[in-house]
């Protein structure tokens, strides 16, 4: 069984050379696991929650069968699996083309009540509910998995929203080397470092400022601190594997990473963003290098 990455990276770990580090996409991967909304609602006399939308980016540079994907639900184990625990199938996958596998998850109040059992706070900050997931395309390392804790809270606190990336500015040495949208397809020069530099939308997809209340009942306004994990398809080298969200007012001017096709065609990098309390997103652009 091929091992599960931390809950950093909600993905499981590739065989890959031991040269190259995970950041490199050679087979099947489960890069993120993406909850909409990423703190949904739910009344806690009744253990009913509001559905959760489940997008999972899971990514195959040569897929040997069609993707197929199911997963369960129970409440947070050491293991991030659900199979020896209370659980509750959700069944396989929608699968849609370029979309990746997702559901729409109704979670039982039983799985709920379970998760509030279990937490030693009884639920004080949110009720958390483990979702495990594999995923299979005929690879011949076998299915990977990964894990997502989705995040209850009664109504009435501050409302989260996951971050999207608007944009990415591209440099050379330092130098403005274009910009990307979400769709573009740049074309890269073989063997040059190009900065990539994140820039997430305005108001609720950038980092949002929220209120919450710390163990001693006191209310604390804080800001998110986004965090960026970058991957790439073989055939191109990353100089680092994560990344933070720099602070206000300042602009790194070789990027946050820089990537470097080593040879010429097509490939992909894929910029994952997380806000720190169970909001995600993401952005993958195609390029041409020459």
């Amino acid at each position: 069984m091929r091992p599960l990455l931390l809950a950093a990276f909600a993905a499981s770990a590739a065989c890959t050379p031991s040269f190259e580090g995970p950041e490199i996409v050679r087979d099947l991967r489960v890069l993120a696991v993406q909850a909409e909304p990423p703190e949904a609602t739910i009344d806690l006399s009744t253990g009913k929650a509001a559905p959760v939308q489940v997008r999972v980016l899971a990514v195959d540079p040569a897929p040997r069968e069609a993707m197929t994907a199911s997963g369960s639900l129970c409440f947070p184990t050491d293991s991030r699996r659900c199979d020896e625990v209370q659980n509750v199938s959700i069944g396989a996958a929608q699968m849609v083309a370029d979309e990746g596998p997702s559901w729409t998850l109704q979670v039982p109040p039983a799985i709920i009540q379970a998760a509030v059992q279990e937490d030693d706070l009884k639920g004080f900050g949110g009720v958390r509910v483990q979702l495990s997931v594999n995923v299979a395309d005929g690879d011949p390392h076998g299915p990977v998995f990964a894990d997502k804790v989705l995040l209850f809270s009664p109504p009435g606190g501050s409302v989260n929203h996951n971050p999207s990336i608007a944009s990415l500015e591209l440099t050379n040495d330092g130098a403005p080397a274009g910009t990307v949208l979400g769709g573009g397809r740049p074309s890269l020069p073989v063997g040059v470092p190009i900065g990539i530099l994140p820039h997430l939308a305005e108001g609720e997809g950038g980092a949002e400022t929220y209120t919450t209340t710390d163990l001693q009942g006191n209310a604390v306004t804080l800001t998110e601190s986004p965090r960026y994990s970058f991957f790439a398809l073989a055939g191109a080298d990353l100089d680092t594997a994560i990344a933070d969200e720099p602070l206000p007012g300042t602009r790194p001017p070789k990027g946050l990473v820089r990537l470097t096709p080593l040879q010429a065609g097509p490939g992909t990098f894929w910029i994952v963003v997380r806000d720190g309390r169970g909001g995600i997103g993401w952005l993958a652009v195609d390029y041409q290098a020459n």
